[in-house]
């Protein structure tokens, strides 16, 4: 499907014409199901939650912007449709890797030792201020790069950086302060 494809269906939705979803749900159900088994691990709750982001993208189409890289779109609203469903059930832990080993992060690692189990990922973000923690979450969470969360929030890259390390920063401090969640 292309962006123009993607965007026609999405103002059929918007018109409360069902033909839309059915085009968008033929051409991503078996990607966005995929994308959730590999976050939740159980083929039920992907199943269902596949179901349930068609719902929310029937219900939300209106927010899209028509022209912003549908395939990007609908595949990070899946991540966070399956990331809200193990921080809602206490299945997801604050587990930090260093993926990407040429950037101002590399030292990552290091807190991935210190707070790995220690910390769950919820109670964690809620130390950071919005920005910083939609920029953790996605690239810690969602496993997206610094690069793909720039393009994806239109933020130069220089900024979702320095609000990385800001965070990351943050996170060891209270780590090393006791302040710790779970």
């Amino acid at each position: 499907m292309t962006d123009a494809q993607f965007d026609a269906a999405i103002g059929q939705i918007v018109q409360r014409d069902k033909s839309g979803l059915r085009e968008i749900y033929d051409a991503y159900a078996r990607q966005i199901y995929q994308v959730i088994v590999g976050i939740v691990k159980s083929p039920q709750d992907a199943e269902d939650l596949t179901a349930d982001l068609f719902m929310r993208l029937w219900e939300t189409a209106s927010q899209y912007r028509p022209g912003s890289g549908h395939k990007r779109y609908i595949t990070v609203m899946a991540k966070n449709l399956a990331l809200d469903f193990l921080r809602k059930n206490n299945r997801l832990s604050f587990d930090i890797d260093d993926d990407e080993q040429n950037t101002v992060v590399a030292d990552t690692q290091d807190l991935q030792k210190d707070v790995e189990g220690k910390m769950s990922f919820a109670a964690a973000l809620e130390a950071l201020n919005p920005k910083q923690r939609q920029i953790v979450d996605m690239h810690i969470g969602m496993q997206m790069t610094l690069k793909e969360i720039s393009d994806t929030l239109d933020m130069p890259m220089g900024t979702v950086a320095w609000n990385y390390r800001t965070a990351i920063e943050r996170l060891k401090k209270l780590y090393k302060e006791g302040e710790h969640y779970g």
